[in-house]
């Protein structure tokens, strides 16, 4: 074998070597890629969780608001209040 073969063997070597690599790399890429993908689409569900709570909590809050004003409104200032109620509770 000549000195132009060895050196082409080791490089082919190499080269083969160096595919290899890649491909190692590029499934972790894939696989830290799927991974965040997931963890995002984890946030996005847990943020929506909160907003959809948060909402709840405002829905809530004017319920209450209507309710204390029902209880305290005379027999003609409540007639004032239905509409608002009813809409508030469709």
């Amino acid at each position: 074998m000549t000195l132009k073969d060895q050196i082409e063997r080791q490089l082919e070597t190499k080269l083969n070597e160096w595919k290899t690599e890649i491909d190692k790399a590029e499934a972790e890429a894939r696989a830290a890629e799927a991974k965040a993908e997931a963890e995002h689409a984890d946030a996005e569900a847990k943020k929506a969780a909160w907003q959809k709570a948060d909402e709840l909590k405002r829905q809530l809050e004017k319920g209450e608001k209507k309710l204390a004003e029902l209880k305290n409104a005379t027999e003609d200032g409540w007639e004032s209040l239905k509409d608002e109620i009813n809409r508030l509770v469709a």
